[in-house]
């Protein structure tokens, strides 16, 4: 037995089309009535639509970008995942181009060492190694359990004299060589609690013919959380979803907690950061709303959740409908709560910021933007001042700590700004 996934007149007052905007489910998760399985965006609004039975997600009609009318057939799901035949292997559905690709094997690889030592090590460092013609046995890792990350191995390079031109010669490569078809993909990291589709509002406002990938923060979304959260191993695991894609290079955009991400990233050897734009990023100075914090953290019931997210914007209307019965429901099916608590305990101690991003920020040399709501109640807007003189900074009249959400058409805009500044003469 299938059931139907519909855009049904009643999503949206008047509407006679809508775009999909980001499916919540792969071809082959599992999902349970009410919960949202896709959403799309109209003239009004974005909406959700929630799947009417439980079962297996077995088909994506309309891929997201994709512009659909009322009544159209948007997914299926059946009670188990049909069997293909042999002959049809090359007909199952694929992931959209605009979503990550996860990698073939796990965040981190073990691998064999001199006399059987076990030596845990990233994906993105044993390529690093690799490239440089390092032996992972000689390398000593600063990773949780002596795992060897990537800062591991530039240290190595550097303490041993240049980096070999075989590690910084793809990133450095210039944009002009890369033919259009492969253009640098607009890289959007989400802020603390939230997951990919707090993007939706800002995407349909984005030059459609660039590629844009939304990884997750480790503990968000589907995301795996991480044994010993940092800093660095939260921008080490969103390096690794954009390596995924194939990315040489990118344009990020980081919100709060994700803009943070996005600076540390900004210095990696792997994939070249051409332009930064960061939007009420954390890691500029120490204050902190830590009552939001432990708030957000404790609320059980939409009732007493939605409060707190209204402190994230300027005005609660431009919350979207159904936010805090979307937290929560995350919360209850990936279990991030637990983890999000132990993030937010490590880099947000006793509601102080205890991440810096001043230096990263200072080394960059692309185009760096930041935008900023007057409104912002979690982290103070006053902490541009932090900000290095090449930056360009705007503010924003009748926002908060959201202004992707509160003014997706203007924030829209400075982002593809920034972007172009980036391109070649």
């Amino acid at each position: 037995m299938s059931g139907d996934i519909t855009l049904a007149g009643g999503a949206g007052e008047y509407m006679e089309s809508a775009t999909v905007v980001s499916w919540s489910a792969g071809v082959g998760d599992p999902v349970k009535a009410g919960e949202v399985v896709v959403v799309v965006e109209t003239a009004k609004a974005a909406t959700e639509i929630e799947a009417e039975r439980d079962g297996i997600l077995v088909e994506i009609l309309t891929p997201e970008g994709a512009e659909v009318g009322i009544g159209a057939v948007l997914g299926r799901i059946a009670d188990s995942l049909p069997a293909p035949a042999p002959q049809a292997a090359a007909q199952l559905p694929v992931p959209a181009p605009d979503m990550p690709v996860a990698p073939a094997g796990p965040a981190s690889a073990t691998i064999a060492g001199e006399a059987g030592r076990r030596i845990s090590i990233s994906p993105l460092a044993r390529r690093l190694a690799r490239q440089a013609g390092l032996d992972p046995a000689g390398l000593t890792g600063s990773g949780p359990g002596g795992r060897i990350k990537s800062r591991d191995v530039e240290r190595a390079l550097r303490e041993q004299g240049p980096v070999p031109a075989a590690v910084t010669a793809a990133p450095a490569r210039p944009v002009s060589a890369i033919p259009a078809t492969t253009a640098a993909p607009l890289v959007l990291i989400h802020g603390f609690g939230a997951n990919a589709a707090a993007w939706n509002m800002l995407r349909p406002h984005l030059d459609g013919g660039r590629q844009v990938l939304t990884p997750e923060l480790p503990g968000h979304g589907r995301a795996a959380a991480l044994s010993r959260p940092s800093l660095d191993d939260l921008a080490e695991a969103v390096l690794a979803q954009i390596e995924a894609s194939g990315a040489r290079e990118c344009d990020l955009v980081g919100h709060s907690l994700g803009g943070a991400v996005a600076a540390v990233l900004s210095g990696n050897l792997s994939v070249r950061v051409r332009s930064l734009t960061l939007i009420a990023p954390a890691g500029l100075g120490p204050e902190i709303d830590g009552a939001f914090l432990a708030g957000f953290l404790a609320a059980g019931t939409p009732e007493s959740l939605q409060p707190w997210l209204e402190r994230l914007v300027g005005d609660a209307a431009t919350l979207p409908r159904g936010y805090a019965q979307a937290v929560l429901r995350e919360r209850e099916r990936f279990g991030v709560g637990a983890a999000q608590a132990e993030l937010a305990q490590s880099l947000f101690p006793d509601g102080t910021q205890a991440l810096r991003i001043a230096a990263d920020l200072e080394r960059f040399t692309g185009p760096l933007k930041v935008i900023w709501g007057r409104g912002d109640r979690i982290i103070p807007q006053g902490h541009q001042s932090d900000l290095p003189g090449h930056a360009a900074c705007h503010r924003l009249a009748g926002t908060g700590h959201m202004p992707h959400i509160e003014a997706s058409a203007l924030v829209a805009r400075l982002v593809m700004q920034n972007l172009r500044s980036a391109e070649p003469n």
